[in-house]
């Protein structure tokens, strides 16, 4: 029988360990470890596994595929608790932002024979903590993955093939690219976060203008309550990177800000930009597709791959004289 080995039970963790058991692997076994005994009872009530330890060592004992998913606080310590007892045809890999660190951290710690395989779910959704693990977040995402210079090609078909059994789909890049991209697409937002809860409130009016905050409030602020060490760690990582992207967004927010003291429709057509990107990005149309488009398949499809608010947008701007529209531009109103 194989086994698999997941080193934390968080959100991610756990959705993966439901994704994996409803993939329909056979004779497959997965355990799942943690520090926390009340992730181990949820991860064991929610039979997401087959069986827990809080032994990280025992639990990867014999397993062909080992997923690391815990905080990079942790990941170092990981590597170098399992290393002695890794199997000798043992796969590796984890699910971090920082893809460099990691290859260098597994390079330094684990065993040359153990092949090690950098990962990363692209998820455009995160799973919901009162709902539990949830296994379709996987589905149709991209999944990052970034080969250890001595991984085999068979370690590389192990974790692709587990990719590939979530519903999502291999995405391979070079480490140094995976890392400068994530510095603005994943560190970015989480520095964004706790400047503006800090810029908030750290105020004066603070404990009066905390009382109107509302949604808008806890979708910008949402990032800023992660671990603060963790959060450290992540965006320390890579400080090169993440440091252009801030002066990107300080020159922003500078053309923002004049904009809204001018009269001028400068400002509209920003929006309207960041707009369209935004819902392109959500339906995966980023890159246009040569293939059938959308625009016949009726609203019903269209909630059902693009979600509510897309297919409201879709509805209107696909009815009356205006059906042949892109459905991801922008109508302007008169």
């Amino acid at each position: 029988m194989d086994r698999i080995a997941i080193v934390g039970l968080g959100p991610i963790g756990a959705s993966l360990a439901l994704a994996l058991r409803k993939s329909g692997l056979s004779d497959t076994k997965i355990v799942g470890t943690d520090g926390s005994r009340e992730r181990l009872s949820a991860a064991s009530k929610a039979e997401v596994v087959d069986d827990t330890t809080r032994n990280v060592r025992s639990a990867v004992e014999g397993a062909r595929l080992v997923i690391i998913t815990s905080p990079i606080t942790e990941f170092r310590e990981i590597l170098r608790a399992i290393g002695p007892n890794l199997d000798k045809e043992a796969v590796v890999t984890e699910t971090g932002s920082n893809k460099v660190q990691a290859l260098q951290s597994a390079e330094e710690l684990l065993p040359e024979r153990i092949g090690f395989v950098a990962g990363r779910p692209l998820l455009k959704r995160a799973p919901d903590d009162a709902a539990g693990p949830d296994g379709s977040i996987f589905h149709g995402i991209d999944y990052c993955l970034v080969p250890g210079r001595s991984a085999p090609p068979s370690s590389v078909s192990v974790v692709t093939s587990m990719v590939e059994a979530i519903g999502a789909r291999p995405l391979f890049l070079d480490p140094h690219e995976h890392d400068s991209y994530a510095a603005a697409m994943s560190h970015l937002p989480m520095v964004l976060s706790s400047a503006f809860v800090t810029a908030t409130s750290d105020s004066n009016g603070w404990r009066e203008m905390h009382k109107v905050a509302s949604t808008e409030f806890a979708t910008l602020s949402d990032l800023s309550s992660d671990d603060p060490v963790d959060t450290e760690a992540t965006i320390r990582a890579n400080p090169e990177a993440l440091v252009h992207w801030i002066d990107q967004m300080i020159a922003e927010l500078r053309t923002y800000r004049d904009e809204i003291t001018s009269d001028g429709t400068e400002l509209l057509d920003r929006l309207i930009r960041a707009w369209e990107n935004q819902a392109r990005w959500e339906a995966g149309t980023v890159v246009p597709d040569d293939g059938p488009g959308l625009h016949s398949t009726g609203v019903t499809l269209a909630s059902t791959m693009l979600g509510e608010r897309l297919a409201n947008r879709y509805r209107e701007i696909t009815s009356g004289d205006e059906k042949k529209s892109d459905p991801w531009k922008y109508k302007r109103k008169r």
